[in-house]
């Protein structure tokens, strides 16, 4: 026998003589030896075959196979005893002689001995012998060229009675095996396929698993490849290797279905073998391939959501991962970190705010972004930088105290020495079962500044180019001296929970600093059973590993250039990436004093408190305001200002170039706001002629002391929301302008006031103090009247005033007292600037410019003061002030000689059930503005000469005396009374009446207001 020894090979020593020799030896025993003795075998088994079959066997087999049926082949019964051959009986010699043929690659002759005698032993019941021809039988079909009937229904009869018949399935496993490689090999994948899934059983997890696997590759060979029952097969497989220990089988089995679901949505599919990957590369020590499944298990699509099912699984498959880690971990250096996928970060809603405080915590929202507020705070820093910089042509670039996904992130954002900077990250778990974090903080990289590259104004990078990144590639891992960062001790997140982590970082030196991650411990927590050393049972047992996430968000989308178009190119983001400069100044403002709720035309002083919490004094000091505000007074210590001070002119003259800008610059007492100090800014903040709601944006602009490369100011908002009441309307007319007995002009007016306060229960009775008159050439004088000074709610009143012509053209602000007191200081600089910003002036002004005399440029205030009832019955006294443009002509006008006003109750209530008709007195007030005494005419229940109705009003009648005829000495106000009948509810228009002044040439009719409306309800 020949045996290799140890570094040898059997027949190395051969030489090429004895290799012939060897042929030839072996080719003698065939041709001389073997094939003449099979063929005398052939001879002597057909003879015998002749010789012992005759008339009688095939008589009996005859009968047999007619009188005695056995069980059909493929049914399932109770089989008889296997009847013993002889080695000479027919059946067995011409199976025999099958055999033979078979060897001898006599495929027809061994086919027609195999399929005469299955029938014999299929007549005796021999069913072991019946199935072993069957194979031969179909085997010699397949292996033959000369046949053409298909060999398949044989197997198929085969592997039945192997299974149901013979109870042998190993015979029946083997057939199945030789069979499916004669289907594969014909190119019948499915019927192959469809006999290994046949043959798989729950009895031989083993066999299973490997006829699953052959057939999920006979699923991947159709055309087209059938490819998700390639994968469900080759899972199925994998799962009975792992039934009985052959891991490495199984793992290949799940990595090659897992290919096939990837990408395609089936997260529950994916979730599974994604888990099995991973515990079963843990049990076979492969850690890299172990982290890679449990990675893409835990990492959140878009695309694709896992839907987390079964928390038990992903709770444990979160644990596996901790140990997959830990075990990683233990080959790296110390201070490694792995990139974990859980939870998610939303990178592109990433907020930073760079005044912000050391903090570290959960917030409820992020900040919205307001685009309208963001421009008109931007719109008045570039108004204050346009004041501070006198007329000097500077580049401006707005200081930007806040980055997230919706601001423009371009520029860097720019930090001093010791200034905290606040970062909010939205966070995001998307399994169903909870996430426990702890020891959450930034890691930050940092690179020093280089002292011979000074810092330059950082500009936006122009179109085709790309901004400079060179400082990236010298930042590295901040150490504890040159940044600080806060830290979240623990942070359980619910399933599918989102929250906003607040973090902060303070740098503490110069350079380039750089946010680059998110760290922290992910804690893994299991179930124990143990007892304590209290006695008493320890609940859970925490594992964690540290990780992070890189925090990388991007700009916006590029759609300049038809590569950007056609692929994904984003812009650069850079609000994680800091300027680091020397110590700056740093406004924190301090706005509770401004009011948040004001009346029409009020007027109000808040006391705005601007203290330097920077290490740097700041020198230039700018006020700038959404809406009219005027500047007061500046000190270094409390006070409260006086809204309107007492002892002011009768007349004045103004600066006619003066206007009231939006911003303005405060002076500081010295010269500079040092660190420490705290500035208190009076501000006038008015009411407006409307009721509204607004944001009353207030901004502060102020510079440096010394000058600092890339900053040239800062800027620090606030926005306090105002709610505007309603109080006072008030109305102006220019009656008449007549030549005096002196040869001047003089203008009689009057104006109207209206307390509409009755919409709100807090403001009570107003007292009506002074009438201003601004003008280029009038000037008012006092006169006379007879109608109250107080206005109750819901009632107005008719205030009659004059003025003359001034010889010399000025501006000029005169001032009347009504209730007898001392006059407002309306020299007070919040006076005029209030009035400068008001729509009255506006128009007072276009009238004026539009006009070809300027004497049109008038406009009059309304001081007036009342009572406001506030919360706990405390009330308080209110300053206001209202504003209204005139308009009059230089040349006289005799048309309108009377001011007229109507008096009376606005609402009633009446049943006209029991009382059909409702009386309500009116009274009308005739004021003569003329020099000499007239006659006036009063008709009522007429609408000549008046405008039409309202559309939405009724009509009613006059009661008793409808004509009256009085006389009115100049300057003198009478009254007449009248009666309004009304007999329905509803809204009527009572201003149908027709006064006249009779003259020579005819009555001479004068107008009223166009409505003045009554309210009517039914009780």
């Amino acid at each position: 026998m020949l045996t290799e020894q140890k570094g040898k090979h059997c027949g190395e020593n051969l030489t090429i003589a004895d290799q012939a020799a060897i042929r030839v030896c072996i080719n003698d025993f065939v041709v001389r030896g073997l094939l003449p003795f099979n063929e005398r075998r052939m001879r002597a088994l057909n003879e015998a075959l002749n010789t012992r079959r005759g008339l009688r066997g095939t008589f009996f087999s005859a009968t047999k196979k007619l009188f005695s049926p056995g069980p059909k082949p493929g049914v399932s019964g109770k089989v008889p005893a296997n009847p013993g051959y002889l080695t000479d009986s027919p059946e067995i010699l011409l199976r025999r002689l099958g055999d033979i043929s078979f060897l001898l690659q006599h495929y027809t002759m061994a086919y027609s001995s195999y399929h005469q005698v299955k029938r014999d032993f299929q007549n005796d019941q021999a069913y072991n012998h019946y199935a072993a021809a069957l194979e031969m039988t179909s085997l010699s079909l397949f292996m033959g060229s000369g046949v053409r009937r298909e060999p398949h229904p044989y197997y198929d009869e085969c592997i039945n009675v192997y299974l149901n018949l013979c109870k042998s399935p190993l015979y029946a496993m083997r057939a199945t095996l030789v069979h499916c490689e004669c289907l594969i090999s014909r190119g019948y994948y499915l019927s192959a396929a469809a006999w290994f899934i046949k043959m798989a059983n729950d009895e031989n997890d083993l066999n299973s698993g490997l006829l699953l696997e052959q057939g999920a590759h006979c699923y991947v060979r159709v055309d087209p490849p059938s490819l998700r029952k390639y994968a469900f097969h080759l899972v199925l497989a994998g799962h009975r290797y792992s039934k009985v220990g052959q891991r490495k089988h199984a793992l290949r089995c799940y990595k090659n279905a897992g290919d096939i679901f990837k990408g395609k949505g089936w997260s529950l599919a994916e979730n599974h073998i994604g888990f099995t990957i991973g515990k079963l590369s843990y049990y076979v020590r492969d850690i890299d391939g172990a982290y890679d499944a449990y990675q893409s298990l835990l990492t959140y699509n878009n695309d694709c959501v896992h839907v987390m099912h079964s928390q038990i699984l992903f709770q444990k498959g979160i644990q596996d991962f901790v140990s997959v880690v830990q075990i990683y971990l233990q080959s790296q250096p110390p201070s490694t970190t792995v990139e974990l996928p859980i939870p998610i970060v939303d990178n592109n809603n990433i907020h930073l705010s760079l005044f912000g405080e050391k903090m570290s915590g959960m917030v409820k929202e992020t900040p919205d972004f307001d685009k309208a507020k963001r421009q008109g705070e931007l719109e008045l820093e570039d108004v204050a930088h346009g004041l501070m910089s006198e007329g000097r042509v500077s580049f401006f670039k707005p200081s930007q105290t806040v980055f997230s996904g919706d601001t423009l992130n371009t520029f860097r954002p720019i930090c001093a020495i010791n200034e905290t900077v606040t970062v909010l990250i939205p966070v995001k778990n998307p399994l169903q079962v909870p996430l426990t974090l702890s020891n959450i903080s930034l890691h930050c990289l940092h690179s020093p500044r280089d002292p011979n590259h000074p810092i330059k104004l950082i500009k936006a990078p122009s179109r085709g180019s790309s901004p400079d990144m060179s400082y990236k590639s010298k930042l590295k891992t901040a150490s504890k001296d040159q940044v600080e960062t806060s830290e979240l001790a623990r942070l359980v997140l619910g399933p599918e929970e989102e929250v906003i982590i607040s973090l902060s970082v303070t740098p503490l030196v110069e350079g380039n600093l750089s946010i680059a991650s998110l760290v922290y411990h992910l804690v893994s927590t299991k179930a124990l059973d143990k007892q304590a050393p209290d006695g008493s049972k320890e609940s859970v047992m925490e594992n964690m590993i540290p990780g992070k996430i890189n925090l990388c968000p991007r700009g916006p989308r590029l759609n300049q250039t038809k590569d950007q178009r056609v692929g994904q190119v984003y812009g650069i983001d850079n609000r994680l990436n800091m300027l680091v400069t020397s110590p700056l100044p740093r406004l924190e403002l301090e706005t509770s004093s401004l009011p948040t709720h004001l009346f029409c035309g009020e007027v109000k002083c808040a006391v705005i408190e601007a203290t330097n919490t920077g290490a740097t004094p700041l020198t230039k000091l700018c006020l700038a305001t959404s809406r009219p505000c005027s500047l007061g007074e500046v000190r270094l210590s409390p006070f409260q200002p006086v809204v309107h001070p007492r002892g002011g002119q009768f007349c004045h003259v103004i600066d006619p170039s003066h206007h009231a800008p939006r911003a303005a610059v405060v002076n500081l007492p010295d010269g500079q706001l040092n660190p420490g100090q705290t500035a208190y800014i009076a501000v006038w903040v008015y009411g407006g002629e409307e009721a509204e709601k607004y944001d009353l944006v207030t901004l502060l602009y102020y510079t440096p002391s010394t000058d600092i490369p890339g900053v040239t100011h800062r800027a620090v908002s606030t926005e306090t929301k105002v709610n505007i009441s309603v109080s006072v309307t008030v109305e102006s007319r220019v009656c008449n302008v007549t030549p005096t007995s002196h040869n001047k002009l003089q203008l009689l007016g009057s104006v109207i006031v209206n307390n509409v306060g009755y919409y709100s229960l807090s403001l009570q009775d107003l007292h009506v103090t002074q009438l201003s008159l601004v003008s280029n050439r009038w000037i008012m004088n006092s006169l006379e009247s007879n109608i109250p000074l107080v206005v109750y709610p819901g009632a107005s009143i008719n205030i009659p005033f004059r003025a003359e012509l001034s010889p010399k053209e000025s501006a000029y602000f005169s001032s009347v007292s009504l209730g007898g007191g001392p006059l407002v200081d309306t020299s007070a600089n919040h006076v005029l600037d209030l009035y400068r910003r008001s729509q009255a002036c506006l128009e007072a002004n276009k009238t004026s410019a539009d006009s070809p005399s300027p004497h049109y440029n008038m406009g009059m205030l309304v001081f007036w003061e009342g009572s406001v009832s506030e919360e706990g019955n405390k009330s308080r006294i209110l300053h206001a002030q209202n504003h209204t443009a005139l308009q009059a002509s230089l040349l006289p006008q005799p048309q309108q000689l009377l001011s007229l006003g109507l008096s009376y109750q606005e609402t009633w209530s009446a049943d006209f059930k029991t009382a059909p008709l409702l009386p309500v007195p009116v009274t009308l007030h005739i004021t003569n503005c003329y020099n000499t005494s007239l006659t006036v005419m009063v008709t009522a229940n007429t609408t000549a000469g008046r405008p039409a109705p309202p559309k939405d009003t009724l009509p009613f009648m006059w009661s008793g005396v409808v004509r009256h005829k009085i006389e009115i000495p100049d300057h003198v106000t009478r009254s007449v009374n009248l009666t309004a009948v009304f007999s329905t509810p509803g809204v009527y228009n009572i201003n149908q009446l027709s006064v006249c002044v009779s003259r020579d040439t005819g009555p001479l009719p004068q107008l009223l207001d166009s409505t003045s409306l009554l309210r009517v309800d039914a009780l």
